[in-house]
């Protein structure tokens, strides 16, 4: 199965684990698909070349199918 990596970016207050799409001040989709293990790195590399994460902020890296995160919530 593939991933796509989604990422939060959360202000540097937001604990880790309050993290997520609804608490986030940024969400962003990577491009392309990967393998799980490949997907985090893929995510967190897109977050930290970005230009949108400040030093300081909480970011979380979600990998899921691409259809998981079309509805809200």
């Amino acid at each position: 199965m593939l991933y796509t990596a989604y990422v939060a970016v959360c202000l540097a207050t937001m604990p880790v684990q309050d993290c997520n799409r609804d608490t986030a001040v940024d969400w962003m989709v990577a491009p392309g698909h990967y393998d799980l293990a490949h997907c985090m790195v893929h995510g967190q590399r897109f977050a930290s070349t970005s230009g949108i994460v400040r030093d300081g902020d909480t970011v979380k890296v979600y990998c899921k199918a691409p259809d998981q995160f079309r509805s809200a919530g």
